[in-house]
């Protein structure tokens, strides 16, 4: 069984701006740190967020995250389909990808970090002595590389995080009371 999950570390980004755009709050409900959406602060003033969702930071609701700080770096693994992604922006515009598949493919769009190259020498030397696909973690050792953080090298207890959910709708009453205009229902059955 294989893990499977992203994360986004935007710098700048606070909390609140972070719950705003995802239209998210804290839960009550605390969870395992990879399990549904979780934050925390991470050191040099980054905010990270981790979804079990491996789409989440690069193409999903997390990716909006990226444009709203001075730089953000998001990280996609699936060790199901050993399939990695790392994508970067700076001053809110995306500049950079790096994704690896299976077979030991590297794809770079833009104009990633200079750190990407070493990273790569480094991987494929160490690949000529193992069996095991090294590639796949390049992504992730560059995302590494510019905020610090990696999921798997960091002890999840030692992690003071708090678990997201979506805001819930609001009553159909609290609406018709805004509005002054019952609902559909309330028209249907008489109680408007």
């Amino acid at each position: 069984m294989g893990l499977s999950h992203s994360w986004i570390a935007v710098r700048g980004l606070t909390r609140e701006q972070a719950l705003e755009t995802l239209a998210m709050e804290v839960s009550d409900v605390e969870t395992d740190f990879v399990e549904g959406i979780a934050l925390f602060d991470w050191p040099g003033d980054w905010l990270v967020v981790i979804s079990d969702d491996d789409e989440d930071a690069l193409e999903g609701r997390l990716a909006e995250l990226g444009p709203l700080g001075e730089a953000a770096v998001a990280c996609s693994v699936n060790e199901h389909v050993m399939h990695s992604s790392a994508m970067g922006w700076e001053a809110g515009e995306g500049v950079w990808s790096v994704k690896v598949g299976p077979g030991f493919v590297v794809r770079v769009v833009g104009q990633p970090p200079e750190q990407l190259d070493p990273i790569i020498s480094e991987t494929k030397a160490e690949q000529e002595n193992s069996e095991a696909d090294l590639f796949f973690d390049i992504p992730a050792k560059l995302a590494e590389s510019i905020c610090g953080f990696m999921l798997g090298e960091v002890d999840p207890d030692a992690v003071q995080h708090v678990s997201l959910k979506s805001k819930a709708a609001e009553p159909r009453e609290a609406v018709a009371r805004e509005t002054g205009k019952p609902g559909f229902f309330a028209r249907l059955f008489g109680r408007a």
